[in-house]
């Protein structure tokens, strides 16, 4: 008879006489034990004919049959959970992750989760206000819309959002859609203006965030004795502010220099050539006593009394910025080093090269002297980190 090929493993008929339940006289009881690795097996009787009669021995034949394991098999993404493609999402830009969005119904819903779009960076760009209502809503927390154009549209309300960190420097945007935006953040801790015109309204709605503690006002216009008020009396937590060239009168800086919060530690009230006098930094010195940073540049009526009021009263200075103050003297500033906290002094333009270079061998090894010709205080982006805001990363 003709045997016919099997693509399979036979087993010795001799380790399987025991098993045999003719010869045995009795069931066997013993399953095969399972093989190690990854490809698994099972054991299959194939029954055969005898060769003669009473012959029992050949009854069955057993094979060995491979199969593939489970784990072999390819994985589809539609079967990954969830929560594993929203560990993989964080790694997409944002241009990939709208793309991956307009997939299907389901990845939609996976790629609005809040935690992907916490933080966005769209410098540059221009951006309608309906989009930019629907981007607030997917619960973004940080901002970036330095030199962008937001475009108005006939779409005027925007629902409330999460924001905490804002930058508009340097943005083309209208004064309603601006107040609209604003009106809209109710948590806010951190936010740029600089270059904004601005006005009673504005500020109004910037101080409803009493719980700001930085504020970026440089360059702007509008900026009011009550808008002043408003700023000292209601920001009670505010800690770092630019007012540099927002054109304040004098009335105002006397105001801000009396009522500014005393927990403020980073001050930029530059600019104000004719405004900011010796009494007002005396003021300001003795009511701020928690300054870290200081700059007063371009500030030409200040004297030696301003300094000797500095060293007196604010003994955590660590950085003071005086650029372009003429009536300043190198005695008065050598006196500086006498403050444990200070490290940096920038005097841009104030002295000429011989007394410069003096005051650099009085001032020894501890204290720098001119570093920075650029104040960082409350500004968003400062150096060569432009992908980051305050800090924060922003662009993927």
């Amino acid at each position: 008879m003709t045997s016919t090929k099997r693509k399979h493993t036979i087993i010795a008929q001799s380790d399987l006489d025991h098993e045999n339940p003719i010869i045995n006289g009795k069931k066997n009881l013993d399953r095969p034990k399972k093989l190690k690795g990854k490809s698994k097996s099972k054991i299959v009787d194939v029954p055969t004919l005898s060769h003669g009669p009473g012959d029992v021995s050949n009854t069955f034949q057993r094979y060995r049959v491979k199969t593939k394991s489970k784990t072999d098999a390819k994985l589809n993404i539609f079967q990954l959970p969830d929560e594993i493609i929203l560990i993989i999402l964080p790694y997409l830009n944002k241009a990939s992750l709208v793309a991956f969005i307009q997939t299907c119904r389901k990845y939609r819903a996976i790629g609005y989760h809040p935690n992907l779009w916490r933080r966005i960076d769209l410098s540059y760009k221009r951006i309608g206000s309906e989009q930019l209502n629907s981007l607030l809503q997917r619960g973004t927390v940080t901002l970036k819309l330095n030199q962008s154009t937001i475009e108005e549209s006939n779409f005027t309300y925007m629902e409330p959002s999460a924001l905490c960190h804002l930058d508009l420097t340097a943005a083309i945007i209208s004064t309603d859609l601006l107040l609209n935006l604003l009106r809209s953040c109710t948590s806010l801790r951190k936010l740029s203006l600089e270059s904004i015109p601005l006005n009673y309204k504005i500020v109004k709605k910037i101080v409803a965030n009493i719980q700001l503690d930085t504020l970026n006002l440089a360059m702007c216009t509008g900026i009011t004795f009550e808008c002043c008020r408003l700023i000292t009396n209601k920001l009670s937590s505010l800690r770092s502010l630019n007012i540099a060239w927002t054109e304040l009168s004098s009335q105002s800086i006397q105001y801000i220099c009396e009522t500014i919060p005393r927990c403020i530690e980073n001050l930029n009230i530059s600019g104000h050539r004719y405004s900011l006098t010796d009494d007002c930094m005396q003021t300001l010195a003795h009511r701020a006593f928690r300054l870290h940073f200081l700059d007063i540049s371009d500030s030409v009526v200040i004297s030696d009394q301003s300094i000797i009021a500095l060293r007196q009263h604010s003994r955590l200075l660590e950085h003071l910025s005086a650029s372009r103050c003429y009536l300043l003297s190198p005695s008065a500033l050598i006196t500086l080093k006498s403050l444990p906290a200070f490290t940096t002094l920038d005097i841009f333009g104030t002295l000429a090269q011989l007394p410069l270079q003096q005051l650099r061998n009085e001032l020894g090894t501890r204290i720098q002297l001119n570093m920075f010709p650029l104040s960082n205080i409350a500004r968003p982006t400062t150096g060569i980190q432009r992908t980051s805001l305050w800090g924060l990363r922003t662009r993927s």
